[in-house]
This record gives C-alpha cells, structure tokens and sequence, in this order.
C-alpha cells in the first residue's frame, strides 16, 4: 500500500508539471497575440493634425507616358496648386558625358516652385524614383565598383554645391531605398553610403538628410540611423510583383496583409519617432504587366481603381503619420488629358486648397 501510495503521488506530481507547461506555453502565446493590440492600445494611434500631402514629380516618367513634362509641372503649381514637392536628379541625364554637368531642367523646376513658394525634397545619389531605380550613364557600366562610387561623390558634391542657394529646398534625400531589392542595381556598401550622407552633410550643414526605406518590406532602423534626420518610406496597398522569383517568374496582384496601425507598431517597436518619418512613396497609381498606359481598365482597376484611391488614402491617414507625397502625379494628368478620366486629379485638389 505504501508503495502504491508512493507511485500515484509521483504520476500526480507529473502530471501537474506536465499540465504546468502546457499552461505556461498557452499564456506565453496568448501574450504574444495580445502584445500587439496592448501597444497599439498605449500608442493610442489616431490622424495627425495639420497633415502635409505633396508629389513626387518625374520629368522621365511623364515623358514615357507621351507628356510635355514642362505643361503637366506647371500645371500640377497652378492648377493643383501644390505646396510640396519631391524632385528627383538623374545622374544619367545630369553627368552625359563624363565630367560635364548640366542642372538647367532640374534648377528650372526648383526655380519654379520658388516663385510659388513652393517647399522641395531633392532626392538624390545612385538609386533614386522611377524604374529601372539606378539611372546610370552609360560611362558607369565600364567602371569598378570603386571608380563608380568616386564617379558619384563627384556627383554628389556637384548636385549639392550647384543647388543648396535655393531656399525652398527643405531636405536632401539621399539613396531610394538602397537596400530593397528592387530594381536594376547593384547592392552598395553600408559604408559607401555612410559616406555620401556625411559628404552631403558637410557641403550643406544647415540642412536635414532623409534616406528612404521600404514601408512594407524594409527594416527602417539601419535606414533611420544613416542620417538620423528622417526616416522615409513607402506605402503600398496593392501591388504587381514576382517576390524574387518564388512563383517561378510570375508576377502575381497581391494586398498586403497589413493593417494602418502595423506602421506606427513598427515604428514604436523599433524606436523611430513617428514624427520623424515621411511618406515619399503613397501609392496612387496603378501598377501591373505593363506601363500604366497600356494598361486595360480591369486590370488597372486591380491595384487604383476610384475606390481604391480613396481607401488608400483613408488607410494612410488612420497611421498617425503627418507627412505624404503621391506617387503617380504624372499618370492623373494622363488619365485625365488622354483618357477622359479627371477623377484622380480633380479628387485630389482638397489637399491643397488655398
């Protein structure tokens, strides 16, 4: 009887411990569950005041799309009336041929947002807005990769020195989303990067830096600390993308599974303030198998329709985040001008009513 007595207090005390660890793993998981909506709950996140909408503007990008570039940014100043604005410097069409710099279109653009008061990012270095990303002269395809790098701080230092008279220039943007794997170029080095941020610092002191990252795939921090400034990023709803060949070549329409606050989550989770960032990048135009264009309606429909637009632009401003630039300017002004469809421009003059 003692014996007996003996064992079934021993397969209790396992059975207890047993039990004791599959609680314990049940409490760490529904704390793991609940921890996201706890820190949404203490970030209180709600719309920003005094929100500040811009553009971002591609004179490349609206002449593919059969544009007079110069028409369509005069008409996006006058007529839109907008108050800030991304620009962009193509090293391709800035430095051709080697050692021969021409600013004359981009210092055109700044000129003409100045008289309007117009306030400016310039986004400049190697990757920068617009397909195919890193917008190279021909002369960079017979370089090292260390002739490259000393051709571009050239660059930097000319773009800087040639531009930093302009008052209405708020910030240098430095590097598109250096290291997202997107679009045809070479991965840089972290430090070759460093430096760039530190030439441009040191040409023009008195001014912020903004490096941009990917808002859905990017990890934000290491971006944020290059400058220390802001942090930029995109944001993306729906998209046309392969993921790097997993669907063996395929591109697939695809919505991110995210919801607004997974932005401001992020942000606190790895300690960027969310006043410090900038929405360069908010979607706004269609994106699937061909230039938006050539596009057929249902398929453009898949990524902006109307609705979409409007949904998108809700879904930004629940992030608490106060800073956002459109990007698809050029192909409102095509829709509207080639394609009897003036919905997307004619929406979006609330946000700049004077």
């Amino acid at each position: 009887m003692p014996l007996l007595n003996k064992h079934l207090k021993r397969d209790i005390k396992k059975l207890l411990s047993f039990h004791f660890v599959h609680v314990l793993l049940l409490l760490v998981v529904f704390f793991l569950i609940l921890l996201p909506f706890l820190l949404i709950f203490s970030l209180n996140v709600h719309p920003a005041q005094n929100i500040e909408y811009g553009v971002t503007f591609s004179p490349k990008y609206a002449k593919s799309l059969g544009l007079d570039w110069k028409v369509l940014y005069l008409d996006i100043l006058d007529d839109l009336k907008v108050d800030n604005l991304r620009l962009v410097a193509y090293w391709n069409e800035i430095e051709s041929p080697k050692g021969e710099y021409d600013f004359s279109d981009l210092k055109w653009q700044i000129e003409e947002a100045e008289k309007r008061n117009v306030s400016i990012i310039v986004a400049i270095g190697r990757k920068v807005p617009r397909w195919p990303e890193c917008h190279d002269p021909s002369f960079v395809k017979e370089m090292s990769l260390e002739e490259a790098e000393e051709a571009l701080l050239k660059l930097l230092a000319q773009e800087v020195n040639q531009l930093k008279g302009y008052k209405n220039i708020e910030m240098w943007q430095v590097e598109n989303e250096p290291y997202f794997p997107f679009g045809e170029c070479r991965f840089p080095r972290w430090e070759f990067i460093k430096k760039e941020v530190a030439l441009v610092r040191s040409l023009d002191p008195g001014r912020s830096v903004i490096v941009q990252d990917s808002g859905e795939g990017g990890v934000w921090l290491p971006t944020f600390m290059l400058s220390g400034d802001y942090l930029g990023i995109s944001m993306y709803r729906r998209i046309w993308y392969d993921f790097w060949g997993v669907f063996l070549g395929r591109h697939i329409f695809f919505t991110y599974p995210l919801s607004y606050w997974s932005y401001p989550l992020k942000a606190a989770v790895i300690g960027v303030p969310l006043d410090r960032i900038k929405v360069l990048e908010l979607q706004a135009e269609p994106w699937g198998g061909a230039s938006v264009d050539k596009l057929p309606l249902a398929d453009k429909d898949k990524t902006m329709s109307q609705d979409k637009f409007l949904e998108t632009i809700s879904y930004a401003q629940k992030t608490g985040i106060s800073s956002f630039y459109f990007w698809g300017v050029e192909w409102w002004y095509w829709e509207k001008e080639k394609n009897d469809n003036p919905f997307f421009w004619e929406a979006s003059r609330v946000f700049w009513k004077k």
